[in-house]
């Protein structure tokens, strides 16, 4: 009989950090590209970490939606940037917050990740900009290994 466990994550990689820092309300925030197709990163999940400062009070159902946008041919990414809001089909998960002014930590786990080089995109829909300091999102990738 096999059976499957975690293997040992990696390292956690920082994502955004001071871009996200005074972020609009309904704000979008673009990463760099993430290689996940090179033989030393295959990975197929990710759990993430969102910490926001203490800020203004978020409004009821306060979110931060989390896109990746995957690319196919090596250049062309899934539309969406800065100005640019991206496609319902690439939305990945969702940070939910309450209606406080508390700084938080919300970790999302068993994000599926494409085979091949992507980019982050987070939306700020917490009706308030961000605090001016202190924010991040982080990325831990893993995978499973059979026995």
């Amino acid at each position: 009989m096999s059976t499957s466990k975690w293997e040992a994550r990696a390292t956690s990689e920082t994502v955004l950090s001071t871009e996200l820092n005074s972020l609009a309300s309904d704000g979008n925030k673009l990463s760099a590209a993430f290689d996940n197709y090179a033989s030393d990163k295959l990975y197929f999940y990710a759990e993430f970490e969102l910490y926001l400062a203490a800020q203004s009070t978020r409004s009821a159902g306060a979110h931060v939606a989390l896109y990746i946008l995957p690319e196919l041919d090596g250049s062309n990414y899934s539309f969406g940037d800065d100005s640019t809001d991206p496609s319902g089909s690439n939305l990945s998960a969702t940070f939910a917050l309450d209606a406080a002014t508390n700084a938080r930590y919300v970790v999302i786990t068993g994000v599926l990740l494409p085979p091949t080089s992507f980019k982050i995109l987070v939306e700020n829909k917490t009706g308030v900009a961000f605090a001016a300091s202190g924010n991040t999102l982080k990325m831990r990738r893993y995978n499973v290994q059979g026995t």
